[in-house]
């Protein structure tokens, strides 16, 4: 039995693999998005809030002053109420070189460390009076009179900035949340979208396999389009084989009707025995030829698409027949550029050169030319310095088991199953008259597209 080959299994859904490759990629840009956008907000207020705080500060410096005692006092608030609500998270405080202290309201009995790090502005962060974290600026001063530097700071709650990089969080998480849910359902829309031409040529596909239809006529995108062009190409070419088929098989019943009459006849009579063997031996022929022809036909649908070099088929089958014709020193000639190639199945290509080489060497005088070229189309002639053929002859020729002379070996169907052959690859046979003297067979086939190209 004949291996056609595995059957093919279904994979992945293809909108799937479109849409999960789709939102990954979305997913992945998003967050990459998100990270710069809350890296760079947090940054923002970082510096806002340091800023603020820079700002009290420099207040701090401009409301402290020295007293008529020589300590240091605060000539006015600093305008901010919550300096003064007790434990409110904003805190001020100015340490003299004696270790007095100066404190906001809002710290009430509690203290801040103090860092005496020179008079450039620094800010860090410290545990404030009930454990949260302060954000503090802070910096030593030099007032006349006082000797040593005075350090003063300002410090806020961090929680008020956490609460609001929180808030710039959530919103952002939401905002990308509905975007990634609107993008996802776009990206299924457009894929739907962009696939539904495939579903089409699906059900076109159903509805030949119904006989609704016997091609798929439907238009299609122009990335899809070759592919349907290639499937009705197959479908053509089957159809064709098919069609063929049903002829040979349709010819060879008709044809040996005749016989088994004549046989039927003979046998209820049982006259002549030699009229029977006739019968039995013209049957013989029949069903050779219909065999060789739908062997013919067979072989031509195995390798659509395939390029064979055609100068390497030509020199084999020229070195078997100048070994089967060596007494009579035929001459072979081949021109055909090594470049040349034909589309099609190997052996349809030795099929046609090897009867068409072979018709010509029978009829031969001394020489006979093999030659091919791509102009547009390929053309492969085969001539001989024979007797040739006239036109009416050339046209009986090429009919099913028509020879013209009987003194020759075989059964005529050479020149047939050319015909076939070049028909059935998309091209045709002509028979004229060679300027060696005798035959000219000319195959014309369409040219592959490497020759085109």
């Amino acid at each position: 039995m004949t291996d056609l080959g595995q059957a093919p299994g279904r994979g992945p859904s293809l909108t799937l693999r479109l849409v999960g490759a789709g939102l990954i990629w979305m997913l992945v840009l998003l967050s990459t998005g998100g990270i710069i956008l809350t890296t760079a907000f947090r940054e923002s207020v970082l510096q806002e809030f340091g800023q603020r705080l820079d700002a009290l500060l420099r207040g701090m410096s401009a409301v402290t002053d020295i007293g008529p005692d020589g300590n240091l006092v605060i000539t006015r608030p600093l305008g901010d109420p919550r300096f003064e609500q007790i434990f409110s998270g904003w805190y001020w405080q100015v340490a003299e070189p004696s270790g007095r202290l100066i404190r906001s309201r809002s710290l009430w009995d509690s203290t801040l460390p103090v860092h005496e790090d020179g008079t450039e502005m620094r800010r860090h962060e410290i545990a404030g009076p009930r454990g949260e974290m302060l954000l503090v600026a802070e910096r030593d001063l030099q007032f006349p009179g006082i000797a040593g530097p005075v350090h003063i700071l300002v410090a806020s709650d961090r929680r008020e900035l956490d609460e609001r990089i929180r808030s710039f969080n959530l919103l952002l998480l939401t905002a990308l949340g509905l975007f990634v849910v609107g993008m996802a359902f776009a990206v299924v829309l457009q894929v739907r979208y962009g696939l539904s031409p495939l579903r089409i040529m699906t059900a076109d596909l159903a509805a030949i396999r119904r006989g609704d239809t016997l091609r798929l006529a439907g238009k299609y995108p122009q990335e899809i389009a070759p592919v349907a062009e290639a499937m009705n190409a197959v479908l053509d070419h089957d159809a064709d084989l098919i069609e063929r088929a049903r002829t040979h098989v349709g010819n060879l019943a008709h044809s040996l009707k005749t016989p088994l009459s004549v046989l039927r006849s003979e046998l209820h009579t049982a006259s002549d025995k030699a009229i029977m063997d006739e019968q039995v031996r013209i049957m013989a022929r029949l069903i050779e030829h219909h065999l060789a022809r739908a062997s013919a036909t067979a072989g031509s649908g195995r390798a659509l698409g395939i390029e064979i070099p055609i100068r390497p088929v030509v020199e084999e089958i020229a070195a078997v027949l100048g070994r089967i014709h060596a007494s009579r020193r035929i001459g072979i000639d081949i021109q055909v550029p090594a470049d040349i190639q034909f589309r099609g199945g190997r052996e349809d290509l030795e099929e046609m050169l090897g009867n068409l080489m072979e018709n010509a060497c029978k009829w031969a005088r001394r020489r006979v030319r093999v030659t091919a070229a791509a102009t547009g189309n390929l053309t492969i002639c085969v001539e001989d310095d024979g007797p040739g053929l006239s036109p009416d002859q050339a046209a009986r020729v090429t009919r099913r088991g028509v020879r013209l002379d009987e003194a020759m070996p075989g059964w005529g169907l050479g020149l047939g199953i050319v015909s076939d052959l070049a028909s059935i690859n998309g091209g045709s046979l002509t028979l004229d008259r060679s300027e060696l003297g005798g035959l000219r067979a000319t195959v014309t086939l369409p040219a592959p597209a490497s020759l085109l190209t």
